[in-house]
């Protein structure tokens, strides 16, 4: 093996090596057309977090408005 053979061998494997060393390239999954998970999670979160807010507001406020429970 002489020095060019070294050499083209060299050029061939990091050109394969940058086009993905014959791998097949997967395509990108596409977004779904609706509101991602995450957003659906942090909508629930927020309102939750609102209405927890807002009887608690309303327990210390107006006393005996709620039921007691238990």
């Amino acid at each position: 093996m002489t020095i060019d053979d070294s050499e083209r061998r060299l050029a061939e494997a990091l050109r394969a090596h940058a086009r993905g060393g014959g791998r097949p390239v997967v395509p990108p999954r596409p977004e779904p057309a609706g509101p991602s998970v995450r957003a659906v999670l942090l909508l629930w979160l927020l309102g939750g977090a609102v209405l927890g807010c807002g009887l608690a507001l309303l327990t210390l406020l107006a006393p005996g408005v709620l039921p007691a429970f238990g």
